[in-house]
């Protein structure tokens, strides 16, 4: 059996995950050591009232600053908690 899933980002902001035909949404939370998706919330609470499976992730060096895994791996917990 196969899913179908979509990956969504801030540049999706304001989607209605719960017309769009898929099983599962990937949601960007964070980037680099700055970046935080004003969007994520709500779209990860759309997609959870929708019934889909749901996955938040972070991507990596996204502000281009000198940082270091561990710093990266830091910021994504510290807002992604909740």
């Amino acid at each position: 059996m196969a899913l179908n899933g979509i990956d969504v980002s801030g540049w999706q902001e304001g989607i209605n995950l719960a017309v769009v035909p898929s099983d599962f949404v990937f949601m960007k939370a964070t980037g680099g050591v700055s970046y935080v998706s004003g969007d994520c919330d709500r779209q990860y609470q759309q997609a959870k009232a929708a019934g889909k499976l749901r996955g938040i992730y972070h991507f990596a060096n996204d502000d281009n600053k000198a940082s270091s895994a561990e710093a990266e791996a830091d910021f994504f917990v510290a807002n992604t908690l909740g």
